[in-house]
């Protein structure tokens, strides 16, 4: 590509040479003057050449086809209508353990390659797809899946688009295993309230508790502290009828147990720009009433 440039230029530059040099010969001899008109035919030439070296520098190299190892085993496999032209394609997962024994997983569409992801230190142990019509478009998009089997059941999800031979991460929110304590703060406040701040979007509230629920467990209320999971769901729904998917992420808070939800944390994301962003952060109670919600 960069050849091609530098031949474009050189030739550009020898073409306003020649222009340059000849445009009052050009306008007086352009009837009939054979000379001219080798000239002009030259010029011609360079054009032609540096427009076809262009072409060639710009030519893209052969995409490598996917190796399977021995290591490599199928997780699933789908074959379906990816690009809505009819034709079918198959859709692959493949799963292997990396030196520390640590899962990762590649996906793979015909022979190629999308996406490898691991288990982000241990966080994630198994991965499934799903392929589904998120944007409304002409086609499936990949939606790649992977989860945590403790308590949390946190979970990841990334979304891949088939665009113009390319595919292109559309959707991919980092999850977070440290019981949330970088970004919240939760305290207990007394009198069954339990005051509740997220630092990265400025959401505050205080959460009011069910006292009938800790009853016989009021010396337990005191040891509440910042305890938000991971994300544990990802909820796919048309809210607006527009024929796109908006997505909402789901995190419970967490009070004196992990058995004791208080409430639960929801970001939407919408498509914009060919990319999913967060629209909203709102935080529910445990009986789906919105407490406080706040414009992203």
């Amino acid at each position: 590509m960069e050849k091609g440039i530098i031949y474009m230029v050189i030739s550009w530059n020898i073409l306003l040479q020649v222009t340059s040099k000849n445009m009052n010969t050009l306008l007086i001899h352009l009837k009939g003057d054979a000379v001219v008109l080798k000239k002009i035919t030259v010029v011609c030439l360079i054009v032609a050449l540096a427009l076809t070296l262009v072409g060639c520098g710009a030519t893209k190299a052969k995409k490598e086809k996917f190796v399977v190892t021995d290591n490599m085993e199928v997780v699933e496999k789908q074959v379906e209508d990816l690009n809505g032209d009819g034709k079918t394609q198959k859709v692959i997962l493949y799963g292997e353990k990396d030196d520390q024994g640590m899962p990762v997983w590649t996906l793979v569409e015909e022979e190629y390659e999308i996406v490898s992801l691991d288990s982000m230190k241990g966080a994630y142990t198994l991965a499934d797809i799903n392929l589904q019509d998120v944007d409304g478009q002409k086609g499936l998009e990949v939606l790649f899946y992977r989860y945590n089997t403790g308590s949390a059941g946190g979970q990841g999800l990334n979304i891949y688009k088939h665009d113009r031979g390319e595919w292109q991460e559309i959707f991919n929110v980092p999850n977070s295993f440290d019981m949330g304590k970088e970004r919240f703060t939760m305290q207990y406040m007394g009198n069954y309230q339990v005051s509740f701040k997220d630092s990265e979007t400025g959401l505050e509230h205080v959460i009011k508790l069910d006292p009938s629920r800790y009853t016989g467990n009021e010396e337990m209320l005191d040891g509440i502290s910042t305890w938000v999971d991971p994300i544990a769901e990802y909820k796919l729904e048309d809210i607006d009828s527009d024929g796109v998917s908006e997505i909402t992420t789901m995190q419970m808070v967490i009070g004196i147990a992990h058995a004791d939800p208080i409430a639960s944390l929801q970001t939407t994301y919408r498509l914009k720009d060919g990319s999913y962003q967060p629209e909203k952060i709102s935080l529910v109670d445990i009986s789906g009433m919105v407490l406080v919600e706040k414009a992203l």
